[in-house]
């Protein structure tokens, strides 16, 4: 069942990204984390409730150190990409952060057989050929976007990698201490933000203020995903869920040809068939 709760985990977040992305071409980056990450927490204590487990402090803090970890990634990961080159970005993000779950889950003494050894060279591979885009406009490519890249790479890692430490007796309400956690990095972005731009992301809002339903949508969508990564964790272990990653990229790029009419490349037709050996491996 782990690897179907990766893969479910996977299809939320990749709808999440695309929405938010929608989302933050019509509203300010800041206004749409933040009413994400609020509408999120709502669903998460919903999600806890509901599922088997009793809440901890210990649950509660190592959940809050983890939300911070992947809420100060988000906007460093949007600068990132703001800078470019953006398939750049997203390849460094990707394998960065699978690199750095894997030796986590090696160092916590996850197994390492040499058909998941293939299969997380495949992921590699895979993630790289869907997400890598050359550069267009003859610019030189400065260090800067990758340099930020890697760092918010380090810490969505750290989300992970954080949250597989919760106890396990907790069940989802970790997450609901996550979804704190991120929305308050959020909120504090958007306070930085308003200071800055007030007047504009004010008149913003006001201007279009029904598409706040698109970033509650998107919130919706990570903690749905959230709640299928902590499942994958408990049935399974930090390797297999590194050896999975590229189904995310993927998924994502499914997504946007289908409902967003964007093109996929021949390169990334052939990271689906790659990313498909490395799920027929991890499977094994």
């Amino acid at each position: 069942m782990a690897v179907v709760f990766t893969l479910i985990n996977a299809l939320f977040v990749s709808m999440s990204n695309v929405i938010g992305g929608v989302a933050s071409r019509r509203l300010p980056v800041a206004i749409v984390v933040s009413v994400a990450g609020l509408s999120s927490i709502v669903l998460a204590v919903v999600y806890a409730a509901f599922m088997p487990g009793t809440p901890s402090s210990v649950g509660f803090a190592i959940g809050l150190v983890a939300g911070v970890f992947g809420g100060a990634g988000l906007p460093i990961a949007y600068r990132a990409f703001a800078i470019g080159p953006a398939g750049i970005a997203g390849a460094i993000i990707a394998v960065v952060t699978t690199a750095m779950i894997t030796l986590a889950g090696l160092v916590a003494g996850d197994p390492m057989t040499p058909l998941r050894a293939i299969g997380l060279a495949l992921c590699i591979v895979a993630i790289l050929l869907v997400t890598y885009r050359r550069p267009v406009d003859g610019h030189r490519v400065s260090a800067r976007g990758p340099v930020l890249a890697m760092i918010a790479a380090l810490l969505f890692s750290g989300f992970v990698i954080t949250i597989n430490a919760a106890p396990e007796p907790d069940g989802m309400w970790p997450l609901v201490g996550a979804r704190i956690g991120v929305t308050v990095v959020a909120v504090l972005f958007l306070g930085w933000t308003l200071y800055r731009r007030g007047r504009a992301i004010t008149a913003s809002l006001r201007a279009r203020r029904s598409l706040v339903l698109i970033p509650i949508a998107a919130g919706a969508l990570d903690i749905t995903g959230n709640l299928f990564l902590v499942l994958a964790l408990q049935a399974g272990d930090l390797v297999l869920l590194a050896i999975l990653a590229p189904a995310a990229p993927i998924f994502t790029a499914i997504i946007g040809r289908v409902f967003l009419r964007e093109l996929m490349t021949r390169w990334q037709i052939v990271g689906l068939v790659v990313a498909s050996g490395a799920l027929v491996l991890a499977s094994l």
